[in-house]
């Protein structure tokens, strides 16, 4: 698992704009520790793993480095959008909501027709 969990933990944390540092003080460890983990040295509990996997919204399988697809399956698109909300600012979930709102109004409006 080291190296390709490493390139993939490298992959996430820069795809979610963290730097090292800040992903060890969310997990909890030295800098040092988590440069580890990206470099294949060592590697974090099965505890840990289970945590940055809901963290990054990616199953454990695919935080391992088992699966590295970068396009999701059509089924997953419920969890690309959960992820993709999660990770918008407040400002940015307000205005998704209004549109969403807006669509849904507009979507099951009764046809005013003459």
């Amino acid at each position: 698992m080291s190296k390709a969990f490493g390139e993939q933990l490298r992959a996430l944390r820069r795809r979610k704009g963290m730097t090292q540092a800040e992903l060890a003080a969310w997990a909890g460890v030295s800098q040092a520790a988590e440069n580890k983990w990206e470099h294949g040295v060592s590697e974090p509990s099965v505890e840990t793993l289970k945590r940055m996997a809901a963290f990054f919204g990616v199953s454990m399988d695919r935080l391992c480095g088992y699966s590295m697809e970068e396009t999701p399956e059509p089924d997953d698109s419920m969890a690309v959008m959960t992820r993709a909300f999660r990770q918008m600012t407040p400002e940015e979930r307000e205005k998704l909501i209004a549109v969403g709102k807006a669509i849904f109004a507009h979507a099951f409006e009764p046809d005013h027709q003459p």
